[in-house]
């Protein structure tokens, strides 16, 4: 980067902050100012109706209402970085908490599913005790013969030595 586009990055981040200020300032005015009038036609309109006459301040709800929002929403742009970055300090404590808490879950989970998968008769599908070479329930093989590199593996399409076809 030369040291035009540094100076015109530099000035982007100045307009930046600038505007962020000026969003944070205005908007805490509008909610101020709107949470006002809102309030004031509001006890205008009840004092009006238990003397039976006619809101002369209602107008203030029909102004402050649309303020208090735009005044929400300009503080909410002016603040988006502060909280964001607060919701994420208070919910990475609480993930990291919970991975914390499921890894013996998880653990178990993915040794039962390796556990399974391995003494499981590729014909019959019923669980065998480890090291099994026969089957206990229908009597097939479980372990056959790598004819490429001599090795004694669980029999289906593939070596899980040396990776070759099992059968011709």
């Amino acid at each position: 980067m030369n040291d035009r586009d540094a100076e015109r990055q530099e000035a982007l981040k100045k307009k930046h902050a600038r505007t962020k200020r000026a969003l944070k300032i205005l908007g805490t005015v509008m909610v101020a100012a709107g949470l006002g009038l809102v309030v004031m036609g509001i006890v205008d309109m009840a004092a009006s109706i238990s003397n039976g006459e006619m809101p002369a301040l209602f107008w203030g709800l029909r102004v402050g209402l649309p303020m208090l929002g735009f005044g929400g929403m300009f503080c909410m742009m002016g603040f988006r970085k502060e909280l964001i970055r607060f919701s994420k300090d208070e919910t990475v404590p609480i993930i990291n908490e919970a991975g914390q808490e499921i890894v013996p879950a998880i653990g178990a989970v993915s040794g039962a599913v390796k556990h399974a998968e391995g003494d499981l008769c590729p014909h019959c599908g019923k669980a065998n005790d480890d090291g099994a070479k026969f089957c206990r329930h229908c009597g097939a093989k479980l372990l056959t013969e790598c004819p490429h590199c001599g090795e004694s593996v669980k029999d289906g399409a593939f070596c899980d030595k040396c990776g070759n076809p099992l059968h011709k």
